[in-house]
């Protein structure tokens, strides 16, 4: 198998994760500063999210709280990120982070 070596790139951090939420899974818009902030929130260390990522388990958050926005009278309809375009696939939440 052939490697290719990477040097000198830009790393774009703003990415489609996905939350598990009252047994749904949503799509949310988390850049790395964000994900950071939550990491350190929730007190987990470096360690701790290998041995995650190692087992293929996803990382259980039950300190940190985000918030989704929600269109008055329209329950269950959260804004989507604006970053996507209408015919993007996934839907995306905009999400921030309660402090």
């Amino acid at each position: 198998m052939k490697k290719i070596e990477v040097k000198n790139f830009k790393l774009y951090t703003t990415a489609v994760i996905s939350i598990e939420w009252k047994q749904e899974l949503l799509n949310v818009n988390l850049d790395l500063a964000m994900m950071l902030k939550m990491m350190h929130m929730e007190g987990l260390t470096e360690a701790d999210i290998e041995r995650y990522s190692q087992q293929g388990q996803p990382i259980p958050f039950k300190k940190v709280t985000l918030l989704l926005f929600q269109d008055d009278g329209k329950p269950g309809q959260y804004y989507t990120d604006e970053s996507f375009d209408e015919e993007d696939d996934p839907t995306v939440f905009y999400v921030e982070i309660k402090e």
